[in-house]
């Protein structure tokens, strides 16, 4: 499980080369290095859920308060102006940083699949940038998915390669949902700010629907949401008969649907609080789709 390690090192060596990048992010990747360094911790002596979500909320505090990256503001979502968080934009920044962590390491599944996503988001997130001439944001987007793209080179499942040979584990999973998590707070946030946070939400759909989804449901039958457990999307998808590759396709094509529908909107200008509405639909009936639980057969082909 040395993909986490290899992401980080080779971004971080490419940033190095890079005085403007180097600059601009900094802080980030130093950051960064404290939950790949948790992460690490977590894979090789499996440390208790609460005291790793702890790790990721005092990463969380770090980016709000030394780099000034934090939610002040959630956008025109209730067609009434924009929602300012005001002193609760700390607590609501380290609660959306920790989601976005835990949808990203939550997804790690099956081979390729977590990094996909992630790649997918990175990208349209770069395209977004591009269109706002936020060269800064472009050139660390476009580092760290080259990095991504190397690793998946090695773990994404091919027809003439039956297994993975390097894996995410939990310190690059976190690692990238960290990552993630700061970049789309940027772009969302402050005075560089180049898309509203409900378009950008769009960008994170599939992994945040499923994660959300475990978490309302599985409280709901006495689980605790952070419990292992074989009743994610991609656990119904190969009960459903779909092999691994095909899960994965499915839904990485999924993921780049609900992307393109967002970033369509924020070029088109659809309002905000539109496109609340709609996601927030689409959640509702992706719950009531999966409200039942999965049968235990046919789940053997799950990584985790």
């Amino acid at each position: 499980m040395i993909g986490g390690l290899g992401i980080y090192l080779g971004t971080l060596a490419i940033c190095m080369l890079s005085p403007v990048v180097r600059a601009d992010y900094q802080l980030l990747l130093a950051i960064a290095g404290f939950v790949l360094l948790v992460g690490i911790l977590d894979d090789l002596y499996e440390i208790r859920a609460t005291l790793r979500i702890s790790c990721h909320a005092v990463a969380a505090l770090a980016m709000a308060s030394l780099a000034d990256v934090r939610l002040d503001s959630l956008g025109n979502l209730l067609y009434l102006g924009p929602v300012e968080l005001g002193l609760l934009a700390v607590p609501v920044t380290m609660f959306a940083t920790v989601g976005v962590i835990n949808a990203v390491n939550m997804s790690d599944g099956l081979d390729g699949l977590s990094g996909g996503l992630v790649v997918i988001a990175l990208v349209f997130l770069s395209i977004a940038a591009l269109a706002a001439g936020q060269s800064a944001m472009l050139s660390f987007n476009q580092i760290l998915i080259v990095s991504v793209l190397a690793f998946l080179a090695f773990n994404f499942r091919m027809l003439w390669k039956k297994s993975a040979l390097i894996y995410l584990g939990d310190a690059g999973s976190t690692l990238l949902g960290f990552i993630l998590a700061w970049l789309v707070i940027a772009a969302t946030q402050g005075a560089d700010a180049f898309i509203a946070p409900v378009y950008a939400l769009w960008f994170l759909a599939v992994p945040l629907m499923d994660t959300v989804g475990l978490m309302i449901k599985r409280p709901l039958r006495g689980q605790s949401p952070f419990s292992p457990g074989r009743d994610h999307l991609h656990h119904r998808l190969l009960n459903a008969g779909c092999t691994q590759q095909q899960t994965v396709l499915i839904m990485h094509g999924t993921a780049m649907v609900f992307a393109s529908i967002g970033l369509a909107a924020h070029m088109s200008g659809v309002r905000e609080g539109t496109m609340f509405v709609l996601f927030l639909s689409l959640f509702a009936i992706y719950l009531v789709a999966t409200r039942r639980p999965v049968p235990a057969q046919n789940l053997g082909q799950a990584k985790s």
